[in-house]
């Protein structure tokens, strides 16, 4: 097999293979082999068919076999041979088979990208603060008080005013709360928790943001394209939902996109895409590295809380997430939280 591999660019790689007539000739030999074994000729017992008429009504067929005996065979030699690691199936192009010239064609494949991990633990992080300020917990109260409001004709006019309840541990009661300070306490935890939670997203973007600017790699422009589409069909559903909404509000107004803001959002989703694609195989070769890995007990116990919170059975959850390829993305998805939990545990947090 003579054969010649290029690497182009964004993980790309094509490369051309050709097998000489004498390869062909063996194939075939061994798939008219086959063939005869079972072909039906008109006048001839099963089995006992000459090669000549076997050719006659089998060529096509024959062809279509050798080709889907030596293009895999090939294929997979070369990825071998070059320790490539695709992503996807290659695209094959220019395929010629027959007895003089041999066999041959061109492909192209996508692979993973090379990545030099570096300066992945350790890194330097800054918490938000999660201290709640009294004028949030203010702020909070009077939007209550603003649910609790009801409107009271004025005296001598046509017109009504809107009266806000005061805040008085009567208020908290009709809130569903004890009394006023217990009212305050459920909205400074209420408050806190979102702060947390808001405080753990930022630090997991400051870790994204820092393996982003320590590693430069390309990636596979298929992959970045696929996501860049899924990103935009979610923003063009939200911009109908909003549209539907005014058109409620002003239904003789028209509602167009304006062709500056489809290209700025396309531009964005890609940037957005590519940073998303990045992110996945730094944190997959960390995991990688740092051999971390989900238990079958981990994926079983996650199922488990799934079934409670759907109120189905664990077996049910996984066929369903089974049928629509889910269970990859899912595994993937908890592992990658294990490797973002091992990161910012290795972290210095100011």
């Amino acid at each position: 097999m003579k054969s010649s591999v290029k690497k182009l660019k964004n993980c790309k790689h094509s490369f051309e293979v050709s097998l000489p007539p004498e390869k062909v000739k063996e194939a075939l030999d061994e798939v008219y082999l086959n063939i005869g074994k079972y072909a039906s000729v008109p006048g001839f017992r099963q089995g006992r068919a000459p090669r000549d008429l076997l050719e006659l009504h089998y060529s096509k067929a024959a062809k279509e076999e050798v080709l889907k005996k030596l293009i895999p065979e090939t294929y997979e030699k070369i990825i071998q041979e070059n320790k490539l690691d695709p992503i996807g199936y290659p695209e094959v192009s220019d395929v010629k088979l027959d007895t003089k010239d041999g066999f041959s064609y061109k492909a192209s494949i996508e692979t993973r990208p090379e990545i030099n991990l570096k300066n992945y633990k350790g890194l330097k992080l800054k918490k938000k603060s999660v201290e709640v300020k009294e004028e949030d917990v203010i702020k909070n109260m009077e939007r209550i008080r603003e649910l609790h409001s009801h409107n009271v004709p004025k005296e001598g006019a046509e017109e009504k005013e809107k009266v806000l309840p005061k805040l008085d541990d009567e208020f908290a009661k009709d809130a569903g709360f004890e009394n006023l300070e217990k009212l305050k306490d459920a909205i400074k935890e209420n408050l806190k928790a979102r702060l947390e939670q808001d405080s753990e997203s930022d630090l997991e973007v400051q870790v994204i943001d820092k393996l982003l600017d320590s590693m430069d790699f390309e990636v596979p422009e298929t992959l970045v394209n696929s996501e860049k589409e899924r990103l935009v069909k979610e923003a063009d559903a939200r911009i109908k939902y909003m549209e539907a909404l005014q058109k409620k509000q002003a239904p003789d107004k028209k509602f167009i996109l304006e062709e500056k803001d489809r290209k700025e959002l396309e531009e964005n989703a890609y940037k957005q895409a590519l940073r998303q694609v990045k992110a996945f195989f730094i944190l997959d070769r960390i995991a990688q590295a740092e051999k971390i890995y989900i238990k079958e007990e981990e994926l079983d116990k996650y199922l488990e809380g799934l079934a409670g919170q759907y109120k189905k059975t664990k077996d049910e959850i996984r066929a369903h997430l089974e049928k629509n390829h889910g269970m990859d993305e899912l595994v993937v998805n908890m592992r990658n939280k294990k490797v973002m939990d091992f990161l910012l545990k290795e972290a210095k947090v100011e």
